[in-house]
């Protein structure tokens, strides 16, 4: 299997190994961009990550390895990629295909993720948690990423013993992650309820309901583009069926609140909506740099534009494809010097016009 360098080369220069979520649709898509199901889970009879010294992290690493290559046809097959042999690009690259953390790309060594080559699944060795077990998929399909991290965990604990208690559950590193390990999270575009002012109320209306929100790379890492992670706060005391059935049914709330949002801006805002979005047209064709942060703001004007019939480009297969070829990741990598942060910059501009570009051909 190819390495990551030679993949990361291929998709700069065709988009071959670009994530199947940025190239197909789901259900809800004018809203929800992608949703990811996540499994965590660590080995009995060994320190947690954040307890643990290098060489035991080694050996929970090598036994994980050894049970991914204990695969039978048919199965997902992962290649391993060992994180501490990386450069910042490189880390930055899987960041932005959201395969790997930010924390996960900046932790120590003995650190590892595995990765399937079309991008949908994947596992963090010994991020918080020894594993983290993952799923994404385009548009709300809660249930179908479920299943297939599901799947993939059942495999993994044929030949790995988990650490695991008769009345709590699945053990982790943190409480909020105890009992079935689950987090499942949809990533939301929601512009709309930013423009009418409605954001506050329906965000803490979710969190009363149990969803926790983040910005669309994790924790402790700030929204941009009016993109938003939605995801269950708690999965002690609760299923996997119930931890998927609240967190569908506030999404498709928030879904239908988004939609509702832009169409009465659309009906009673329509002049307003037309500036931000020539603004935003105006700023891309003029900037010669870019930062992450204003890329996302011009994106998420252009997406909305489009998806209100401006054919502005900013289609949601444009937007998607831009959310990871943009090199977000590069603004949360340590190792990242100012020369690598202004090549980015450098490079933005011309990179999301000639996507927006060739958009707007393919729409003729």
């Amino acid at each position: 299997m190819a390495p990551w360098s030679t993949l990361e080369k291929r998709s700069e220069a065709s988009g071959a190994s670009l994530p199947i979520w940025t190239s197909e649709a789901g259900w809800a898509a004018d809203v929800v961009l992608s949703t990811r199901a996540r499994l965590a889970r660590n080995l009995g009879g060994y320190p947690f990550p954040g307890k643990a010294d290098a060489g035991t992290l080694s050996r929970v690493g090598q036994a994980v390895i050894a049970a991914n290559n204990r695969r039978t046809k048919g199965e997902i097959a992962l290649r391993v990629v060992e994180i501490d042999r990386l450069n910042a690009v490189q880390r930055a690259a899987l960041i932005d295909r959201h395969l790997i953390s930010v924390q996960h790309a900046t932790a120590g060594p003995s650190r590892w993720a595995l990765v399937d080559d079309k991008h949908t699944t994947s596992v963090m060795v010994n991020e918080e948690d020894h594993l983290r077990i993952q799923a994404i998929l385009p548009g709300l399909q809660l249930s179908g990423a479920w299943r297939i991290a599901d799947e993939l965990d059942d495999r993994l604990a044929e030949d790995l013993e988990y650490a695991r208690h008769n009345c709590y559950g699945f053990l982790t590193s943190s409480l909020a992650n105890c009992g079935t390990g689950l987090r499942l999270s949809v990533m939301a575009h929601l512009p709309g309820l930013t423009l009418a002012r409605k954001l506050d109320d329906a965000l803490s209306a979710a969190r009363t309901l149990g969803v926790t929100v983040r910005g669309s790379y994790g924790e402790d890492v700030a929204m941009a583009g009016d993109v938003y992670q939605l995801s269950n706060a708690v999965s002690l005391g609760m299923t996997e069926r119930q931890i998927l059935a609240r967190l569908s049914a506030v999404t498709t709330f928030i879904v239908a609140d988004e939609q509702a949002a832009r169409e009465l801006l659309w009906r009673n805002e329509r002049s307003m909506i037309i500036s931000k979005v020539t603004e935003a047209l105006a700023k891309l064709g003029e900037a010669s740099r870019l930062s992450a942060t204003d890329a996302m703001s011009i994106l998420s004007m252009l997406r909305l534009g489009d998806e209100l019939g401006m054919e502005t480009g900013g289609s949601r297969a444009a937007f998607r494809e831009l959310l990871v070829s943009m090199r977000i990741g590069t603004e949360f990598v340590s190792g990242i010097n100012a020369q690598n942060t202004f090549y980015e910059e450098n490079r933005r501009p011309a990179l999301i016009r000639n996507v927006i570009r060739a958009q707007r051909r393919a729409a003729r």
